[in-house]
């Protein structure tokens, strides 16, 4: 059996922990199964996901009471992030600095080490990784219908979500946007990875 890479008390020498928050900008008109964030583990070390962390503030009223839903996959062969519709380009980085290896300016991550897009402003694409069984979620959540709805949860699953080279995360709308509505959508990953 493989090492499940949990993390007890006794093994916190040479763990580096690692935080990956992402904000989009106005986002609206966004289709079912859209993406809409990911995260990309290019380092050949394991990144071990703890908690995910997703919400959606809405700041203009759509124009009809709906619900707003995403669902996270988790994805292999992810070789490219996604390119079309200008998403946002997002750095991880350490809880803290001293003495991580890897480090740039600011506790962040190098983006050849853990890359994180998310939408700008409609759903974005291009990416490259073997598409996932639709009804096979990693996780699901969904705020309650309004003009203005809103998401606001955590997940924190009993064993991390490993990511190994080249795998990672896609976060996709699980309900039809309005277009006459908009919000801002946060998605974060808290983990570690041994140094």
């Amino acid at each position: 059996m493989r090492h499940n890479l949990a993390l007890p008390d006794s093994a916190l020498d040479g763990v580096e922990g690692v935080v990956a928050p992402m904000v989009s900008g106005l986002i609206t008109g966004i289709a079912l199964d859209a993406d809409v964030a990911a995260i990309r583990n290019l380092d050949p070390r394991p990144l071990c996901i703890r908690r995910m962390r997703i919400r959606f503030m809405p700041t203009t009223a759509f124009g009809a009471a709906q619900a707003v839903g995403f669902h996270i996959h988790k994805v292999y062969g992810f070789t490219a992030v996604h390119t079309i519709n200008s998403p946002k380009s997002c750095q991880a980085h350490h809880h803290y600095q001293g003495g991580m290896a890897g480090t740039a300016v600011g506790d962040r991550i190098a983006l050849t080490s853990i890359s994180g897009v998310i939408a700008a402003t409609g759903a974005m694409s291009g990416a490259t990784y073997t598409t996932p069984d639709a009804d096979e979620p990693e996780h699901f959540a969904v705020g309650v219908a309004g003009l203005l709805p809103s998401v606001d949860d955590d997940y924190e699953p009993g064993l991390p979500v490993v990511l190994e080279q080249d795998t990672g995360l896609v976060v996709q709308c699980s309900l039809l946007m309005g277009a006459s509505g908009a919000g801002r959508l946060f998605f974060a990953i808290d983990g570690y990875r041994f140094g």
